[in-house]
């Protein structure tokens, strides 16, 4: 029998039955630490490990419970996001496209090779530089009116203080210390962000998408869009297509 039909004839209480249960548990709360601290490559250690502790089990299971453990992951983060109010569409298309190429890896090697690979999709195309651990008021709302307002022309920083009721000063180090990037720049980055994402999943034109989100300038659009992608939009295009 072939691995990937196997898989899905093993019940959940498998994992229940061989202690599993409990090293699920324990590796899950870890790399929600780490997630939480921004500490990337011990999310990958703990991938590693994770999948160390199934060797003395069947190939099968191996493969099942590393599964429900990779794609668990992406479908807590999902949660909390929609709970937050800050599911995007490109949040779960991103989260789609990763749970369709784990369901391809046929054994642990394969899950334990490509646990870089899988916390990078986590990281830039799923959790992005949204803040889903930390308990900070002014943030999750900061986030959320970024979110509501993102193609309006009001939407500054400055305005965003005033709905905050605190400092622009204060609002930008907070950006700086939970994100890495001052607000402005974070807004930046997320009307950039957008756009990637109409250019490659909808049939828009580039002069509709990027005047949508105020980039009524081509050239200055141009120049935006090569600082942060390293590359023109036209550039960028051609890349998707091979």
């Amino acid at each position: 029998m072939h691995v990937n039909d196997a898989v899905t004839n093993i019940e959940m209480k498998r994992i229940i039955y061989y202690g599993v249960d409990d090293i699920l548990t324990k590796y899950d709360n870890k790399l929600y630490h780490y997630l939480n601290e921004r500490e990337y490559e011990k999310c990958e250690q703990v991938l590693s490990d994770f999948c160390f502790e199934l060797l003395d089990l069947s190939d099968v299971e191996q493969v099942f419970i590393a599964r429900t453990f990779f794609i668990s992951i992406i479908t807590d983060i999902i949660r909390i996001q929609k709970r937050k109010g800050r599911l995007h569409p490109r949040n779960l298309t991103f989260a789609y496209e990763l749970i369709a190429k784990i369901e391809r890896w046929k054994n642990v090697t394969e899950f334990i090779l490509n646990s870089t690979f899988y916390i990078e999709k986590v990281r830039v195309s799923i959790i992005a530089d949204d803040i889903l651990f930390q308990g900070c008021p002014h943030m999750e709302k900061a986030l959320q009116l970024i979110d509501i307002h993102l193609k309006k022309e009001f939407l500054t920083v400055s305005w965003l203080a005033r709905e905050l009721d605190i400092s622009a000063t204060h609002l930008t180090n907070l950006f700086k210390l939970r994100i890495g990037d001052p607000v402005s720049v974070y807004i930046s980055k997320r009307k950039l962000n957008e756009i990637v994402f109409e250019m490659t999943y909808t049939t828009k034109s580039l002069k509709e998408i990027r005047e949508k989100y105020g980039y009524v300038n081509h050239s200055h659009f141009i120049q935006h869009f090569k600082k942060h992608y390293g590359m023109t939009p036209l550039k960028y295009k051609q890349e998707l297509r091979i």
